[in-house]
């Protein structure tokens, strides 16, 4: 094992964590750093280390987000919630659903920064805490990521490793899949905390959200068309016999050139092309690349096989018990480690197993991007996004502690990860 690798790839993880950097930045130095001092990893095994098939995933889905986001239509969308709500309880369950079920599609940061202010508006408006609210809608942006193949990083990283196919999400060997037993913990978890976040006397009052003036139902349009054109051709990718990456790269393509078209043939409330790509999050692009290059040099310095041998044989041989081991570590790393880099060393950790010993790797891959996702809503260093939620709340009410916080974000983990923990065990019993 190359212990310097080890030793770089911990370093780097400790510094995205603690220093007050851009992760991004940090990332990308530790990878310069790992290459530099490896005598076994260069940066043609870098490059290929990075699996652009996902990238070219996010890079779809970031343009049709984009163009969904440019579009206007969240704003109308809680324009027309609130004006059928009439009490901040309501809207704000409203908003939380719509959240959480939005980010199937579309990155959770975007989510947040779609539907985050209107919800500390509304709790100003009526004198709540824009503290809960704003991290109820960072916790529902986060939960539903891994539902289906095109909302977060974690579900494409198990497509990207293990091999999981769209439909896997919706059905999975003959049992309901990631969607429905995602959407069952979220809604039993919701329901636990209905009465202490949304109870209680529920003030009487019309939620000042104005009307979007320059909400473009033409580019809405267009960009839903992609998502659902997405939609059909990955269900059948294994038919089509081609990657991912470049049928939501071309779908991408496809409604940017008919949405230039249009501008350029009259529609001045389209958003050119160059808007969309310019305000995409260039950063997060890279800390991801960056973090495929430290895993694969974590591969590649013997790393990681060399921890396979002591856990194989209790992998393979404890069943229930091995689940239970993967499935709250993961939630226990990923609650201060940033939960994409715990998943993907976790999935290529399990894959390597699989390959060298005769072990179904399916309940652990599973185990692992559950609670990576759901363990990360612990702390804002676990899910990155949440910060974004704490930020917008200390705009309006000024710095919160992070004791504030994680009264709000600890329980609500606990109880997820448990309630979601109880009823994979149950869909296990069949696989």
């Amino acid at each position: 094992m190359d212990t310097l690798t080890l030793a770089v790839f911990l370093i780097t993880i400790a510094s995205i964590i603690f220093l007050p950097l851009e992760r991004s930045l940090v990332a990308f130095a530790g990878l310069i750093a790992m290459v530099l001092l490896s005598q076994h990893y260069d940066f043609v095994d870098a490059f290929k280390a990075v699996d652009w098939n996902v990238m070219m995933i996010l890079l779809g889905m970031w343009t049709l987000s984009g163009y969904l986001s440019k579009s206007r239509l969240p704003e109308y969308i809680v324009y027309e919630v609130a004006k059928r709500t009439h009490s901040y309880a309501a809207f704000l369950l409203s908003l939380t659903l719509i959240a959480s079920f939005t980010t199937l599609f579309v990155d959770n940061v975007l989510v947040i920064l779609l539907f985050g202010g209107l919800a500390v508006r509304a709790a100003k408006l009526v004198g709540k805490d824009p503290l809960l609210t704003s991290m109820i809608i960072g916790l529902a942006a986060n939960y539903m990521g891994t539902g289906l193949l095109l909302g977060d990083l974690p579900p494409q990283l198990l497509h990207s490793v293990a091999g999981a196919e769209f439909l896997d999400f919706v059905w999975f060997r003959g049992t309901p899949g990631s969607l429905f037993l995602l959407t069952a913990s979220f809604l039993l978890t919701l329901a636990l905390f209905y009465r202490p976040w949304f109870g209680g006397r529920a003030r009487q009052v019309d939620i000042d959200v104005e009307k979007p003036k320059d909400f473009d139902a033409f580019t809405a349009a267009m960009a839903l068309l992609g998502f659902l054109a997405f939609v059909v051709l990955a269900s059948f990718r294994p038919l089509l016999g081609v990657e991912l990456g470049a049928i939501a790269v071309s779908v991408a393509i496809a409604v940017a050139a008919l949405l230039e078209t249009a501008r350029a043939y009259g529609r001045r409330n389209v958003p050119s092309y160059e808007e969309v790509i310019r305000d995409m999050e260039w950063r997060v692009f890279i800390f991801y690349a960056s973090l495929f290059g430290l895993v694969g040099g974590l591969k590649e310095g013997g790393v990681i096989k060399s921890f396979l041998e002591p856990i194989h044989s209790f992998l393979a041989s404890h069943s229930l018990l091995s689940f239970a081991v993967v499935y709250w570590l993961s939630a226990a790393l990923s609650s201060f480690v940033e939960h994409d880099a715990v998943i993907l060393v976790a999935l290529v950790t399990v894959k390597e197993l699989a390959q060298s010993f005769a072990i179904d790797p399916w309940p652990f891959y599973w185990a692992i991007v559950w609670a990576g996702t759901l363990g990360s809503n612990a702390t804002i260093t676990g899910a990155p996004a949440l910060y974004l939620s704490l930020l917008l709340a200390e705009k309006e009410r000024g710095r919160a502690s992070w004791v504030e916080w994680m009264k709000i974000t600890v329980p609500f983990t606990l109880v997820s990860t448990t309630i979601h923990f109880a009823i994979s065990l149950l869909v296990l019993q069949f696989w």
